[in-house]
Order: structure tokens, then sequence, then C-alpha cells
């Protein structure tokens, strides 16, 4: 079964992750399957009138998959998937412009309002605007302002620092969640054939 076009789980499962060229083959795995699932098909789209829901809806679904590698698990657990969010948002280059309570009423109101009834909750709105930062309240501070340009962007240098912490060979804890979560993927993938 494939996890990507140029890999199958077959590939992964063939890795000892036993030297360093491995573990780059390993990686490079994991790089292929993101940048075909939500980067490439959000740069097709990301300049297309009115894809800024498509845009936020694929960021969300990356984000929750890089905490999933990040926490090493297989799936985010039942009734975590708030926590999840809102330590990916405040723990990591995100945390700059997100605070917890940012934090929370992004993925209520975006992420939630995307994500399950393809809408923008409250007072939110997406914008495509150089002028606007990252995120700021709106005026009533009852909603968010995001620029999904620049979230988008953000998103992508967090996913390369991701791979990049991978390749360093002191971080062995965060090597063994990504080789959890990967053999999850690919365990499921095999099983699919």
């Amino acid at each position: 079964m494939r996890i990507s076009p140029k890999y199958s789980a077959h590939d992964w499962h063939r890795l000892t992750f036993q030297t360093e060229e491995e573990w780059h083959q390993g990686v490079d795995i994991f790089q292929e399957r993101v940048r075909e699932r939500f980067l490439n098909p959000i740069s097709r789209i990301e300049d297309c009138p009115y894809s800024g829901f498509a845009v936020l809806a694929l960021d969300c679904l990356l984000i929750e998959m890089l905490q999933q590698f990040r926490e090493g698990v297989e799936r985010t657990p039942s009734g975590m998937s708030k926590l999840f969010f809102v330590k990916f948002l405040t723990e990591s280059s995100f945390g700059e412009a997100f605070d917890k309570k940012k934090a929370e009423r992004f993925y209520r109101q975006i992420r939630c309002g995307i994500l399950h009834q393809a809408e923008i909750r409250g007072r939110s709105r997406i914008l495509v605007d150089d002028e606007v930062p990252l995120v700021a309240y709106t005026d009533d501070q009852k909603g968010l302002l995001v620029n999904r340009r620049v979230f988008h962007r953000m998103l992508m240098q967090e996913f390369q620092s991701y791979i990049d912490e991978l390749l360093v060979p002191g971080n062995e804890d965060l090597r063994a969640k990504f080789i959890k979560k990967m053999k999850h993927i690919c365990k499921t993938a095999c099983e699919i054939i």
C-alpha cells in the first residue's frame, strides 16, 4: 500500500534506523507524505479566491498530525483535540502570536467551525491581507482575525523545523515518538491491502 506517491508501507518497514542514512530515508518518506497530502495541494489552491477555508482546513489537519508525531501517539486521544491544538499553537513558533486564550479561541471558532460545520464560528474571520498580522482580536474582542497566508507560511516553517529536529542524532525521544506514529500509519496501510 502506498503511503505517498513515491513510497509504500513496505519501504518504511525495511528501515532499521541503525544508521543516519536510514534516518534520512525515513524522514524523506514522511516529508514526501506530508508534501503530497497537504503542502502541494495547498500550493495549488492558495491563490484561488475564497480558498481560505480549504487552506486552513488542511492546515488544521496538519497541525493535529504534527502534534500527534510530537506526542508519539497513534491518534489524538478522545477529548484531547483541544489540548493538542493549544499546545501546538502556544509551544511552537506560533507561541509568539498565540497565548492560551487566543489558541483556545482559534480551536473553537476556526478549527472546529471549519471541520465540523464548514464555517467559521463566532466573530472570527479568515483574511488574506499583507497588512494584517498572523492573528489579532476583532474590535469587539469576541473573535480572531487570522491571516491565512502568514499562518500557512509559519506552519510550513514549523514543519521544516520538525524535520530538522528529527535529523539531529541526539534527539532520541523525538525520534522514538516519530517511529511510533509512522509505524502506526504503515501498519494501518498494510492492513488495508
